[in-house]
Parts: C-alpha cells; sequence; structure tokens
C-alpha cells in the first residue's frame, strides 16, 4: 500500500468541494459541542450534589432501631405451640428508641480501618417559633469537636462557628432556608415547643448554608445535651454518625457495620436515593439526545461519502488500472470519512469548552434541590474524551459502506459506462 500518495489523493477529494466537506465537519463538531456541554451541566448538578452532601452529611448514619423489627409476640406463640405463628393486626408496643452503649459503638467503629470518624448524635423534630411564624425542623443534638470531625457543617456557617453553641445555655445553628422563612438572624432568640407543651428559648449563634435545599430549609443543631431536654431523651443517644476515608465504599461499609451490631446503618446513597436516580434518569436523557444528534451527523457524512464515491467513478477506474488495488480505493475513501471525523472533533471540542465556560458563567440562580447564583458545570477531560471517541466511533462506521463500495467497482464496466 503506498500511504503517502493515498493521503494526496484524499486530500485533494476533500477540497474539491470545500462547502461539502465543511458542512459534515460542522454536523460533526455540533453534535460533540452539545454532547459536552450537556454532560457538563448534567454531571455538575450532581457532583455539586454530591460533594456538598458528602461534606454536610454523615457517610453513613447508625439509626436506633433494626432493618427488620422482629415481632416478639410471634416468637413467643411459635416457642409455646412448637410451630409457626402468624399475627395480624398487632399493636407494637411503645419502647423507648435509643442505642445501647453508644460509646463503645464509636469507639469499636474509630478503630476500624476504613472509619475516619464517628460521633453521637441526638435527632429528632421540633417545632420552632419566632413571633407569629413556626416552622418544623429536624433538631439535632451533637458534640461539636466529635461532629466536626464528621461533617464539615463549620465550613458553611455564616459569621460565626460550631463552637458557639457553648457560648449560651440555649444556642441554636438554624440552616439558611429555614432562617430566612421565618425572618431570623444571628442573635435573635426563638422559641421551641416542648414535649409538655412549654416553651423554651434558644439564641441563634450562627446560620450556615450548604446549597443543599433539603439540609438548609430541615435542619438546626444544637448540644447533645440540650436536644436530650428538649427532645425528653434524658441522656439517651439515638444516632450514631460516621465519615469514612473514601465515601465511595459507604454501602460496603454500612452493611459491614449493620452485620456486626444490627442497628439499621444507612448509606449515603441509600438516604439519597432518590435524588441519586434522578441524576442517572438526566445523564440517560443527555446522552439519548446527543447520541442522536451524532447520528444525523454520521447520515450526513455517509451521504457525502456516497456522492463523492459517485462524482469520482472515472477517477477510480485511472487509480485501478494505474496498478492502485481495491484495498487502496476502499483505504482512501475510509481516510476521507476519518479526516472529517477527527477535525469535527476538534473543533466540537474547542467549541464545547468555549460554550461551557460561556453557559457556566451566565447568571442563573438555582433555587431547586440545590442552590446556586450560576448554572454548575463539571468541565473537566473525561466529558471530552468520551464525546470524541463517541463521534470518531460514529463518523468510523458511517465511512465504512462507501468506502468498500469504491473499492469493489470493476474499473471496466465504469469506463464502459462513463464512455
Amino acid at each position: 500500500m503506498r500511504f503517502y500518495p493515498l493521503v494526496l489523493i484524499a486530500r485533494r477529494h476533500l477540497l474539491h468541494n470545500t462547502f461539502r466537506t465543511v458542512v459534515s465537519v460542522t454536523g460533526v463538531a455540533i453534535g460533540v459541542t452539545f454532547m459536552i456541554m450537556l454532560s457538563a451541566l448534567m454531571t455538575g448538578f450532581e457532583k455539586k450534589f454530591v460533594t456538598e452532601t458528602i461534606e454536610v452529611s454523615p457517610h453513613v448514619v447508625i439509626h436506633d432501631d433494626r432493618r427488620q423489627q422482629p415481632d416478639e409476640f410471634a416468637g413467643w406463640l411459635s416457642e409455646r405451640t412448637g410451630g409457626i405463628a402468624t399475627v395480624v393486626g398487632d399493636k407494637p408496643r411503645d419502647l423507648p428508641r435509643r442505642i445501647k452503649k453508644p460509646a463503645e459503638l464509636v469507639g469499636m467503629l474509630r478503630a476500624m480501618p476504613e472509619v475516619q470518624a464517628a460521633a453521637q448524635n441526638v435527632v429528632g423534630t421540633a417545632i420552632l417559633s419566632y413571633g407569629s411564624r413556626e416552622r418544623g425542623v429536624g433538631l439535632i443534638g451533637i458534640e461539636p469537636e466529635a461532629q466536626e470531625a464528621v461533617s464539615a457543617i463549620d465550613h458553611y456557617i455564616e459569621d460565626g462557628r460550631i463552637y458557639d453553641l457553648y457560648s449560651a445555655g440555649g444556642a441554636v445553628l438554624l440552616g439558611g432556608g429555614v432562617a430566612d422563612l421565618m425572618g431570623v438572624k444571628k442573635g435573635d432568640s426563638i422559641n421551641v415547643k416542648l414535649r409538655d407543651g412549654e416553651t423554651r428559648a434558644l439564641r441563634v449563634v450562627g446560620i450556615f448554608r450548604t446549597g443543599i435545599t433539603t439540609i438548609d430549609y430541615s435542619r438546626a443543631y444544637t448540644l447533645m445535651t440540650v436536644a436530650q431536654q428538649l427532645l425528653g431523651l434524658g441522656r439517651d443517644v439515638n444516632q450514631i454518625v460516621v465519615r469514612l476515608k473514601d465515601y465511595e465504599q459507604a454501602r460496603a461499609v454500612a452493611q459491614t457495620i449493620e452485620s456486626q451490631i444490627s442497628y439499621r446503618s444507612e448509606s449515603w446513597q441509600e438516604a439519597n436515593a432518590n435524588f441519586l436516580s434522578i441524576f442517572v434518569l438526566q445523564q440517560f436523557i443527555t446522552y439519548l439526545v446527543t447520541g442522536g444528534i451524532m447520528i444525523v451527523a454520521a447520515f450526513g457524512i455517509l451521504n457525502v461519502l456516497i456522492m463523492l464515491v459517485m462524482e469520482k467513478l472515472p477517477e477510480i477506474a485511472m487509480l485501478k488500472s494505474m496498478g492502485y488495488s481495491s484495498r487502496d480505493i476502499t483505504f482512501t475513501f475510509f481516510l476521507e470519512g476519518l479526516a472529517i471525523g477527527f477535525i469535527g472533533v476538534i473543533c466540537g471540542c474547542v467549541a464545547g469548552y468555549y460554550l461551557t465556560e460561556f453557559v457556566g458563567s451566565l447568571p442563573i440562580p438555582m433555587t431547586g434541590l440545590i442552590q446556586s447564583e450560576n448554572l454548575v458545570m463539571n468541565n473537566v477531560p473525561r466529558l471530552y474524551i468520551i464525546a470524541g471517541l463517541a463521534a470518531l466511533v460514529v463518523t468510523t462506521i458511517a465511512s465504512v459502506l462507501p468506502a468498500m463500495r469504491a473499492g469493489r467497482l470493476d474499473p471496466v464496466d465504469t469506463l464502459r459506462g462513463h464512455a
């Protein structure tokens, strides 16, 4: 095979009709550009959600219940009767919800090689009131030193520190969404309703904004001893939170912990399964749309090369009569398709980068699941590699049929038909 002359022939074919070549390259470039931009947009939201979630929330949460609660009466009846008993419509007993020996469990968890930190929590629901405004929140009682090692909530507090909870006998950190809805600012006193109907005043020592709506609009932190008093739990603890060295191993570690201590252990992926499934659907739609653009571009290349083969029938016959083989002719037209795809990929990657940066700079506030002043873009090299390879695969497939057709042409029949 004479490689260099075939490259010159392919270049001559492409430059012979510049407009047609430019249209084909543009089709590929558009597909690559929008595949990069849409992928960066979709993965940007997912990355921000995951990053903020694993920073401000524990990687594994150990709850004060079992995943499958045993039916004590059915078990007792089975032992008495020597068979299997099923109880229908039974009313569960009102048992205190707590984790037994939490300090020992925390020590065991900290000794695990996968665990970076662990802390005790007291969680429950509370109704906060400020003037005539009320808001239900998830109240979390923490030990600031231990909690800071598990979740980086201190980083998101505006004009304050997590250790400011020690500054008053009853202090609280409010999520930014809760504070905005209630009209509360740092230094204000709010009331929390107790179980017996009375109220207790808490001073707001800080407001945190993570950018995750489900956290900022539903969470408040106070000292663990204060939460135990407010929720009527005495000295009990009903949750243990864990931070791992590798957050991606949370599912496996949660299963290991649950098998050892029996308490329900929930990974951050399980806790946010609904939101993560939405991101998977978004990515599927993104690749479906951009894949359609790529297919349209591939048909454009297919059409261009077929027309080129039809135009170059006499030239193909002359090349074969000069000693070029069918493989040489096939390679020449296949090279033309690859050239269109390669140039389209380069142009598309360049355009995709600038379009992604431009879209990410637009002042478009987001107030849904994620709060942001701009569209969150994940402009990483991996997206360019995926888009470029996808475009090259599509254009390569589109080039095969015309190239094989050109190689199979009989020079005698071709010249006779054009005589």
